[in-house]
């Protein structure tokens, strides 16, 4: 009985924060080094000017401020002991707003970029939206099988 003990002990102290490298607490990166990140990735796919590189990095910083403070206020909201699902009429205008937001953006980069680099901008905005996103490991049965 006591190695039973033992041995679940040993299980789950063994699976404890072992689910991937973003998993845990973090030094989570700032806006500025998000932006410049992004900006960097971008010249390398589009091949941007320097002035191009200038106006990406302020709007992609913009756009990552922006981002904190909405994570700030939803996890604020969280927090809050009585806090109760948006009614309709609320979520339609934070909806609106987001999108109205995407639209703002999306004018933004088109007066940035070329005609060229903004189809390829385009190109990669919707490849990252329809890839398919990464599941938990260990959830499930396994479809391979070891043999020997």
């Amino acid at each position: 009985m006591m190695a039973l003990f033992v041995l679940f002990g040993l299980t789950v102290w063994g699976q404890e924060d072992h689910h991937g490298p973003r998993h845990g607490k973090k030094d989570k990166l700032t806006a500025e080094q998000r932006s410049e990140l992004q900006t960097k990735k971008l010249t390398l796919a589009l091949d941007l000017t320097e002035s191009q590189q200038e106006q990406m990095q302020a709007l992609l910083l913009k756009k990552e401020q922006d981002r904190d403070t909405r994570m700030a206020e939803r996890k604020e909201m969280k927090e809050e002991e009585n806090s109760e699902k948006l009614s309709s009429e609320k979520r339609y205008e934070k909806m609106n707003a987001r999108l109205d937001a995407q639209i703002a953006h999306k004018k933004e980069i088109k007066n940035i970029l070329s005609a060229d680099q903004f189809e390829k901008w385009e190109k990669l905005v919707q490849h990252k939206r329809h890839r398919p996103k990464h599941h938990k490991r260990g959830k499930g049965k396994r479809s391979h099988t070891r043999k020997g």
